[in-house]
């Protein structure tokens, strides 16, 4: 039983992954909605803690206080996000700054706050889902891109810093996934698009290998 702490898991991706993997392993979900995470807790028996991913000094709170009742930190799941889609001129400033911190720092701050105790542990996996648009590039998604393409990059340098104390590093590439995601930015959902439970069952695959096997990244789509 590995512990496993799960950003953005108060619905959608990080819903199903909770739900997936607390039969077997002692999950911790973050997200600022408490209400919405203590109805999974429920269900499915794992832990929350309300944490806002964009504020550095909360994060690395929260994960002293995840240390402190839980001990070592085993694995950590970046799935909080959000997504913009207009024209550059057309997005309000605070609405890019609330973008890139959210899916661009908030994923630093949190594998930074978790490396911290695997480089301890000598162990441990981060698997960030960054989404084909860390790799791809489309017109009036600049921002949402430019958040993605930035956790790319980061990704594959953490994989070469974070290897020299065994602990490994993925990023996970889904196409669309039917979530709240695009309903929550005003967004219509159209065309197929993955299930939750498909995306976590990816995940979980990665999950499952062997602790000196590293799977850099992987991807998949709807076909």
């Amino acid at each position: 039983m590995k512990t496993v702490i799960i950003t953005g898991g108060s619905d959608g991706l990080g819903k199903a992954l909770a739900e997936r993997l607390a039969p077997d392993n002692t999950v911790i979900i973050l997200a600022r909605n408490e209400a919405e995470m203590h109805k999974i807790a429920l269900e499915t028996g794992c832990s929350y803690f309300v944490c806002d991913v964009r504020n550095a000094k909360q994060v690395a709170a929260t994960f002293d206080k995840i240390s402190e009742e839980h001990g070592a930190i085993d694995i950590l799941i970046n799935n909080a996000g959000v997504i913009v889609n207009a024209e550059l001129v057309d997005i309000p400033d605070e609405t890019i700054e609330n973008v890139i911190t959210t899916n661009t720092l908030g994923t630093i701050y949190t594998a930074k706050a978790a490396l911290v105790r695997m480089k301890e542990q000598r162990q441990g996996l981060i698997v960030n889902v960054v989404s084909t648009a860390g790799i791809t590039a489309k017109a009036t998604r600049s921002i949402y891109n430019a958040s993605k393409w930035a956790i790319t990059g980061f990704t594959k340098a953490l994989q070469e810093e974070a290897a020299e104390y065994n602990v490994r590093v993925t990023g996970f590439y889904p196409g669309t996934i039917r979530t709240n995601l695009f309903a929550k930015a005003g967004l219509a959902l159209n065309g197929n698009a993955l299930t939750t439970q498909q995306a976590a069952k990816a995940i979980e695959f990665v999950l499952s290998c062997d602790d000196e096997v590293l799977i850099p990244e992987i991807g998949m789509k709807h076909i």
